[in-house]
C-alpha cells in the first residue's frame, strides 16, 4: 500500500510539473515603454545626443535670401527649379511638383548669381552662413534661410500604419516616428527596433530597446533624413493567436491535467 501511495504522489508531481511547464511556454512579454523608469520619482536629464541633421547629396533645399535691395531679392529668389517628386522620392498629396534647389552628387548647390556652393555635410545653420558669405560679395547684409524639403523617414514592420513620412521641421525622434505610424502592435518586439541610416556613402544599423529608459541617450534616437525604422515582429505570439481553436484545446487539456493531479493527490491523502 505504501508503494501505491508513493507512485500516486510521484504521478501527481509529474502531472503538476507537466501542466506548469506547458503554461510557462507562453512567454510573458514586456509591452511597456521604458519599463525600468520608476513611477515614484521625477526623471530629468540633459539632452546630449540630439544631432543636427546635415545636408546630403540629392537633398532638395528651399533657399530664401533677403537683402536691403528689393531688386537683388528678386534676382536671388527667382532661380529655384521645379523638382519631380517621383525622382526625388518626396511624398506630397497637394501637388506633383515642388520648387527647390537640388544638391548634386558632389555636394554642391547651384544658386543664382553666386554660382555653385559646397554645402554637403553642413547643418542648415552652417549652410546658411556659407551661402550668406557668398551673397555678401554682391549684396549688403544678406539674411539666408535654408530648409531641407525632402526630410523623410520610413517606418516599416510591426506597426499599425507603416509608410513614408515627410518631416516639415527637419527634426524627429524614434518615438515620434512610431506615433506617426500608429504605434507598435502587440506583436512587436519592443526590445528590438532597428534604425537604418545612410550617410556619406555608408550604411549603419543599430537595434534600440524601447523598454529601456537609456534609449533616450542613444545617438540614433534622433533620426536623420531618409532613416528607416524597422519594428521586428514576435512571430511565436502571432502564430499562436492566429489559431485560437488550438490554443483553447490546449488550455482545456492543461486544465484537465491540473484537476486530475489534484484528484489523485486528494485520494492518496484521504486513504491514509
Amino acid at each position: 500500500m505504501k508503494m501505491n501511495k508513493k507512485h500516486l504522489l510521484t504521478l501527481c508531481v509529474f502531472l503538476f510539473a507537466f501542466s506548469f511547464l506547458f503554461q510557462s511556454c507562453v512567454t510573458k512579454r514586456n509591452l511597456v515603454y521604458f519599463s525600468n523608469l520608476s513611477d515614484s520619482t521625477v526623471y530629468s536629464q540633459a539632452i546630449a545626443n540630439q544631432v543636427e541633421p546635415t545636408i546630403q547629396p540629392n537633398d532638395v533645399l528651399n533657399i530664401r535670401v533677403a537683402t536691403l535691395s528689393p531688386d537683388a531679392n528678386i534676382l536671388f529668389n527667382s532661380g529655384s527649379l521645379p523638382m519631380d517628386n517621383q525622382s526625388t522620392g518626396i511624398a506630397q498629396a497637394a501637388s506633383s511638383t515642388m520648387e527647390g534647389y537640388l544638391v548634386d552628387a558632389n555636394g554642391y548647390v547651384n544658386f543664382p548669381i553666386i554660382g555653385k556652393v559646397q554645402i554637403a555635410g553642413l547643418t542648415r545653420e552652417q549652410a546658411q552662413d556659407a551661402i550668406a558669405q557668398e551673397v555678401s560679395k554682391t549684396a549688403k547684409d544678406p539674411i539666408v534661410n535654408v530648409q531641407i524639403m525632402n526630410f523623410k523617414i520610413s517606418v516599416v514592420g510591426e506597426v499599425a500604419h507603416p509608410g513614408v513620412f515627410t518631416i516639415p521641421n527637419n527634426r524627429v525622434n524614434v518615438l515620434e516616428a512610431l506615433g506617426m505610424a500608429g504605434d507598435m502592435t502587440p506583436y512587436a518586439v519592443r526590445e528590438k527596433v532597428l534604425v537604418v541610416h545612410e550617410k556619406n556613402g555608408q550604411r549603419g544599423m543599430e537595434w534600440l530597446d524601447m523598454t529601456d529608459k537609456n534609449v533616450f541617450n542613444n545617438p540614433n534616437f534622433y533620426l536623420q533624413q531618409n532613416d528607416v525604422v524597422y519594428v521586428q515582429p514576435y512571430n511565436k505570439i502571432k502564430e499562436r493567436n492566429s489559431d485560437p481553436t488550438r490554443f483553447q484545446v490546449w488550455s482545456i487539456i492543461t486544465s484537465s491535467i491540473s484537476v486530475l493531479a489534484l484528484t489523485i493527490y486528494y485520494i492518496s491523502h484521504s486513504s491514509k
